[in-house]
Parts: C-alpha cells; sequence; structure tokens
C-alpha cells in the first residue's frame, strides 16, 4: 500500500520507508545516516557528504551547499563498454533519462532501485554500528538479451578535517592519494588540520586519520586528480576519463585530489554481479584493510545491514501509538524520532545547516527523544553539556568536540535547560539520586553535583532582573533573532519571565523532595515575586508583549508597527501556569485569531518590512520567512501543548495538523521540502511562497513534535508519581492505543471514547482492575494491560 502518495512519492505500507518515485524532487530530499559517531548525509540524486564526529571538523568529502543544482556528492557513472552509453543509478551527476528509478529512505539506509536499457541496478548504501565506514553495495542485473560489459566508475573530492575549504587553491596542496594493492583502493591523507588545536601555531597540525575508497572486487583502474578526470573546463554529466573509458592513476601529493576507482564487469544475459564500494575513515591501512574484511562478502554485508535495521527498531521499539489518524502514527513511531536521533542528535548536520557543534540548549532539548527510549542516554546528554557550563552558572552558547571550543555569549535561556531537562528526567525516572552525580565545569575541573549545577544556572538568571523585576533579554531568550533587543542588559524578557517562573516552581518541589526546606521557601518566594511584577507589566491588553528594548521600548506590542504580537509569551504564560485563567484565555484566542494560520502558529505577526538595529537579524529576514513572521516550527509545536492545557480540542488538533509535513507534504510542489521530517521553518502569508518549508532534518522540533503529540494530545505522559493519561484529542475519534516503556515496564494503553469527549477520563482499568482517577502508578512487571474510558 502507498501512503500518502504525491507525484515525487510515498510512504511504504509498514511506514518503515519512504519511497521516492521521480529524482526531480522540488527541493534535494535527504536522508541523514548516522551510526552515532560515523554519518554521511544523501540526497535522492546522490548528493550529500560523509564525516566521522564532526561533520564540520572532520568531514572526510567535499560538499557545497547548493539546494538548486544538488550537484555535490559520492558519484558513481555507469558506463556500457559496448555502446558508449553513460549513466548514474542515482540520475545525477550523468542525467542520463532513467528508464526506471526509486530511492527509499529507511532508518539508517538509502537504496536506490533503477534501470537503463534492461540493465537494473539496486544500490543499498548504510554506515554498519561500531564502525568509521560506509557500504555501498551494487546488485546489477543484465536483462539485455546479450553479455554486457560494464563498467562502474566513482566520482569523489578528497576533504579530510575542516569543510572550509572553499580556498581549495591553498587546501589541496596537503593532501597526497595512494593507491594501495593491499585495500584494492585509494588511501588519501593531509598534512594539514585546519582546526583551533595544537601548540605550535595556526596551520601547524598533523590530521591524524586516512580516508579511503577501497572495494571487494578486483579496481582496475583508478584515478586521483581532478583535472586528470573531468578534463580542463570539463563537466560532470560526462567527465574526460568516463567518456574515454580510461583512468590515468595518477596519485601523490600534487593534484587536485579526488576518489575514483574504476571496476570492470561482464554479466551474462540474465544474471547478476553483487559487489562493494567502500568509503570511510580510519587511523592507518592496516585499520583499512581490517575494516574492509570485516564486510568483503554478500552475507557479511548483509549481516551488517540487518543490525542496522534491529538496532533502530529496538529505538523505535519502546513507543508506539495506534490512532485515528495514520500521519501521526507514521511521525511518531518513526520519523520524528528518528530524525531527533540521526539528524539532531547524533549527525549534527543536514543539507540547509551543517554545523557538527553541540548547542547548549539545543541538543538538551532533542535529548528529551530518549526518556521513553532509553533514560541513560538522556543522562548522558545531561552529563555532556553540564561539563560545558561555568562556575558562575553561564554555559556555552555552542562548543565543538574534538576541539572542546566555544562561544560564550550573554544569551540569557541557556543555561536554564539544564535544570527544565533535570525535572523532565525525575518526572520519567523518580531517580533523585542522580542530581548527586558530579561533573566539573567548562573553567573548573572540581566536580559538584548536578543539583548544584542547576541552582548556579537559577542564581545566575536570578542577578540578571531589570528595576522592574523582570529577567533581562540579553543577546537574545530561546530566539537567537532578538539579538540586539538586550545587549545593554537593559531590556526585558516577557517570555523569559514565564520560563524562569516554571523553573523556580519545578525547583521548588525539588528542593522540598530533597529535604532542603530553607532552599524550597527561597525559591518560593522569588516566584511569587516574579508573578507579581509579571501581572503588573506583562499584559498588553488582548496579550502579552514580547520584551522591552534596552531603551524600554516594547515589542511585540500592539503599540508596535509591526510585529505586534509573538506566540511565545502567549503559549508560555500557559504552559508556565504564571497568568490567571482569564488572560490565557484571552492570549490564546489572540493566538488563534493572529497566528494560527494554514501551516500552524506564526512566529510573530506582522513581519517586519524594514531592519530595526535594535531588535536584531530577525528583522533583517524576508518578511514571513523564518522568525521574521514564518512558522518557526520548535515553538509551533508548543501552541499545540499550550492549546491541550486549555483543554480546546479543536484548536489542539489544528495546530498539530496544520503543522504535520505530511500533510502539508500532499502539495509537495507548494510545500517543496521533504514530508517524512519536520523543517525548521514555513513561509507565512506575506510571503509569495506561503506554505513553502525549508531547513529541514536539523530543527529542533522533531522531538519537541512527537512529545507533544503523545504527552498533550494523547496525553500519556510521566510523573513522578506514575504515568498520566489526560487527553486532549478531536471528539469524534472512537478509540485509540499508547505502547509506552516506563521504568522498565511496557504499559499497553487502550482508550475508548464511546461518548465521544475530546477530554475527561471516566474509568481507569489496570490489568482488569478499576482504579479512581487518571494515574497510572509504576509497577513492577514486564508489561500491564491498560484500559481507558473517556467521559465526562
Amino acid at each position: 500500500m502507498e501512503n500518502f502518495k504525491t507525484k515525487y512519492g510515498y510512504f511504504s505500507n509498514d511506514g518503515n520507508e519512504y519511497v521516492i518515485t521521480d529524482p526531480k524532487t522540488p527541493k534535494p530530499w535527504v536522508n541523514v545516516i548516522s551510526n552515532g559517531d560515523y554519518g554521511f548525509v544523501i540526497s535522492q540524486t546522490g548528493g550529500g557528504f560523509s564525516w566521522q564526529t564532526h561533520s564540520e571538523f572532520n568531514r572526510i568529502t567535499r560538499w557545497h551547499q547548493d539546494l538548486i543544482q544538488d550537484n555535490w556528492g559520492k558519484y558513481f557513472y555507469f558506463r556500457n563498454n559496448k555502446t558508449g552509453d553513460v549513466w548514474s543509478p542515482t540520475w545525477l551527476p550523468a542525467r542520463t533519462e532513467l528508464d526506471s528509478y526509486k530511492c527509499r529512505y529507511g532508518f539508517g539506509y538509502a537504496i536506490f532501485n533503477s534501470s537503463y536499457k534492461n540493465i537494473e541496478t539496486e544500490l543499498r548504501i548504510f554506515a554498519p554500528f561500531d564502525d568509521s565506514l560506509e557500504i555501498w553495495e551494487f546488485k546489477i542485473t543484465n536483462s539485455s538479451g546479450e553479455e554486457a560489459d560494464i563498467s562502474v566508475i566513482s566520482y569523489l573530492e578528497w576533504c579530510l578535517g575542516s569543510s572550509g575549504d572553499f580556498h581549495r587553491e591553498f587546501h589541496k596542496t596537503f593532501i597526497e592519494t595512494e593507491f594501495d594493492k593491499s585495500i584494492n583502493g585509494i588511501a588519501a591523507t593531509k598534512r594539514l588540520w585546519d582546526i583551533p588545536l595544537g601548540d605550535r601555531g595556526h596551520w601547524n597540525i598533523e590530521y591524524p586519520y586516512t580516508g579511503f575508497i577501497a572495494s571487494n572486487k578486483t579496481v582496475t583502474e583508478f584515478e586521483g586528480d581532478k583535472e586528470s578526470f573531468l578534463g580542463q573546463y570539463g563537466s560532470f554529466i560526462l567527465p574526460e576519463s568516463v567518456k574515454t573509458g580510461k583512468l590515468s592513476g595518477k596519485q601523490g601529493k600534487w593534484n587536485d585530489s579526488i576518489g575514483s576507482i574504476k571496476i570492470d564487469v561482464k554479466i551474462a544475459k540474465g544474471n547478476t554481479e553483487d559487489f562493494a564500494v567502500y568509503i570511510g575513515l580510519k587511523n592507518n591501512k592496516t585499520e583499512i584493510a581490517e575494516a574492509i574484511k570485516k564486510y568483503d562478502t554478500p552475507q557479511k554485508i548483509e549481516n551488517a545491514f540487518n543490525e542496522v535495521k534491529k538496532r533502530w527498531a529496538d529505538l523505535l521499539g519502546t513507543l508506539e501509538i495506534n490512532t485515528p489518524d495514520p500521519a501521526m502514527n507514521l511521525v511518531v513511531n518513526k520519523w520524528f524520532r528518528y530524525q531527533a536521533i540521526a539528524g539532531r542528535l547524533w549527525g549534527r548536520t543536514a543539507y540547509y545547516q551543517q554545523s557538527g557543534a553541540f548547542g547548549f540548549r539545543d541538543q538538551l532539548q532533542d535529548s528529551l527523544v530518549y526518556l521513553p527510549i532509553d533514560v541513560s542516554l538522556t543522562e548522558k546528554q545531561i552529563k555532556l553539556h553540564a561539563r560545558h557550563q561555568f562556575t558562575d552558572g553561564t554555559v556555552l552558547h555552542w562548543w565543538h568536540p574534538i576541539a572542546e571550543v566555544g562561544l560564550q555569549t550573554k544569551m540569557v535561556d541557556d543555561l536554564l535547560w539544564l535544570p527544565f531537562l533535570i525535572y523532565n528526567y525525575l518526572d520519567e525516572t523518580d531517580n533523585y539520586d542522580f542530581l548527586n552525580h558530579k561533573e566539573p565545569f567548562y573553567d573548573d575541573k572540581q566536580e559538584n553535583t548536578l543539583l548544584d549545577h542547576c541552582k548556579r544556572s537559577i542564581d545566575k538568571v536570578l542577578t540578571r532582573y531589570s528595576e522592574r523585576g523582570l529577567p533581562l533579554m540579553g543577546a537574545g531568550d530561546w530566539n537567537d533573532g532578538l539579538s540586539a533587543v538586550g545587549l545593554e542588559m537593559k531590556g526585558e524578557s516577557i517570555w523569559m519571565a514565564e520560563f524562569f517562573y516554571l523553573i523556580l516552581t519545578k525547583f521548588t518541589h525539588i528542593a522540598e523532595k530533597t529535604g532542603n526546606k530553607k532552599l524550597a521557601e527561597y525559591y518560593t518566594g522569588k516566584a511569587k515575586e516574579l508573578k507579581t511584577a509579571f501581572d503588573k507589566y506583562a499584559w498588553d491588553g488582548e496579550w502579552y508583549y514580547r520584551g522591552t528594548k534596552d531603551s524600554g521600548i516594547k515589542i511585540g506590542s500592539a503599540e508596535c508597527e509591526e510585529g505586534k504580537i509573538y506566540l511565545n509569551p502567549q503559549i508560555w504564560s500557559v504552559i508556565s501556569g504564571i497568568a490567571p485563567d482569564d488572560k490565557k484565555e484571552t492570549a490564546m484566542k489572540s493566538v488563534k485569531e493572529h497566528l494560527l494560520k494554514n501551516n500552524g502558529c506564526l512566529l510573530l505577526s506582522p513581519s517586519y518590512t524594514k531592519p530595526d538595529k535594535y531588535i536584531g537579524y530577525l528583522s533583517r529576514y524576508a518578511p514571513s520567512r523564518r522568525e521574521n513572521g514564518g512558522v518557526y516550527t520548535h515553538a509551533a509545536t508548543w501552541a499545540i501543548w499550550a492549546f491541550s492545557l486549555l483543554k480546546d480540542g479543536k484548536n489542539t488538533y489544528e495546530a498539530y495538523k496544520r503543522l504535520s509535513p505530511v500533510y502539508s507534504g500532499m502539495d509537495p510542489d507548494k510545500y517543496v521540502a521533504e514530508p517524512y521530517v519536520t523543517p525548521g521553518n514555513i513561509d507565512g502569508p506575506g510571503s509569495p511562497n506561503y506554505g513553502m518549508a525549508g531547513w529541514t532534518w536539523y530543527s529542533g522540533s522533531a522531538s519537541w513534535f512527537q512529545k507533544v503529540i503523545v504527552d498533550w494530545i494523547l496525553g500519556v505522559r510521566s510523573t513522578e508519581e506514575g504515568l498520566i493519561v489526560d487527553p486532549c484529542i478531536p471528539e469524534e475519534w472512537n478509540e485509540y492505543s499508547v505502547k509506552r516503556l516506563f521504568r522498565g515496564t511496557t504499559y499497553n494503553i487502550k482508550v475508548i471514547n464511546k461518548d465521544h469527549v475530546s477530554s475527561g477520563v471516566k474509568t481507569l482499568i489496570i490489568d482488569g482492575k478499576e482504579e479512581q482517577g487518571n494515574l497510572i502508578k509504576p509497577l513492577s512487571k514486564k508489561s500491564v494491560e491498560v484500559t481507558v474510558l473517556l467521559g465526562k
């Protein structure tokens, strides 16, 4: 069955693959494939790049961002040596029109099925777990009626280190290639690693790895020089070496180094030839040879591939929903969590943005995805981020692994996401012993408890208040685009007041639970003071304004010419619980009236049409794009949360469905982005491209979107006391189910809605026994069966 089919593709029946049927998608549609350390991005035309550990500091192959041409990748040409015909099984770079084409993206792999003049190819590409290479397995079938004589010729350009090699004439002088028969391929090294390490000045560090491209079938010819391969002024459509079928064998230190190997195959009619090409990174050629030996037969490759599928099935198998909305099932059960893990936590890269760094707030929030999977993975993320906090409570806004250098800024919210994750972790585990775990600070190797790390974050924010008792905006408060509002540390942030109020109330409880009565009283007092200031100053009449500039002028106010209303202060007034009920209702009514549009909730409205140097780069985006009045999907997921807290079933579901890439993607030429992952943004109504999505994969919305669906629409969420069932669903739903791992036990929860209500639990039956309320207390069993009857 072909689910959610468009002219460009569809989801497979089991939801485990997205199948692209036309290589000419509106924009490149990619898969980010990672095993946790090694990874690569691949597009539906074969574009993309590979890396290990850090996609910017340790990139293996060259790639430049061009979402129009998508003409940088690791490519393969097929040459029919009898006819001279040339094609590529991925369509690019040869651009020969294929007789058939499919690209299948799965969890941890891509498979291309194509044919040209009765030569059929299946190309399977994946990265085995616990290794630093990728396997390109070719199965070529000859259905032509006569013997086929085919040459398969690879092409990639070596980067080997920092991705910023735009000054190629400089960087190419440090790369050396060598064809080595012991690995049956090309090994590539570099004598320079352009990263901030070393003790003898700039540009004076050896690159410690060896890149390689090799095969388990005899390489008959090779090429290490770009000019020799393409020909001066040559084209990737038909390079000189492909045209002639001859590779010169050039190698060494004096080239613009590439990795091109030629494999000749003669296939009898009706037969299939199977071989593999390996691309990767190792410490030396001995390790390369050992790695290739692990995957040098079809059966070994099949075993490795099956292990990849099993690992992903295990990761994604602890949470499963079944609702009347098939798109919801697809994205929660499979794709959003795959995106959050492979793209954001492991790869930290994609096509619209290449980072490789850890963002303090970013990957902490992403790690929420691990809580129903394996809490130790969230623990690991919390510990990592705690080590990048300073003793004064501030943190690195982002940092680079390998180099361990980062950026310290006046961003005011970053440091609070550590206590935010801690309280979410405690709701999941009730493991208060974790607070006693010790980690060092970035500027002091003396270890302190995680509770102390959190207290320092809170204490620092308490020093960053305006004279009116509201938190300062600084260089940004989650919205990086408000980059100039508070640089003088005078401007205020209403959203930050809401967020901080939530943290104070949660840590009041944590202080009480850990027996620190004095600290609990202190946080209670500070929360009350903050609420008093908020109630006095934050309301704008119909909504909460966004903040004040250093000059005291409001932003996000009805007084403003542009940017009159912002989303975050409205939704977080509800989420945090700081606002009185009447103002919550009014604020969310304003969200519905001004911000809830075709593709979800806009971040602000109306857009800024001229730059404001006292707001920042947000105002410099094109109107209705990204943070300047577009749908910023990260925040738009929080709107679903807020509507659900008010038990507004209609708008909860509308905010979800309009934001869903599956539904928006049903008009693919308008939406343009991949329909199987979240984008970072969608153009708003002020754009001529209203409804066009971009910045896919590398978005914090993936983890949040699946979480708000499960926790707040379906209403199955963790608390210290157990699992709560508190839905906010469409009234017309008859039933749905949630399977969720919680504290070592699998809970199979079936929710029945015979009364056709949006919310309210009437009856709770746990393993056949009726219980009062809507709390499922933890049970020490392998599995628990739960039936929930909704009603008033």
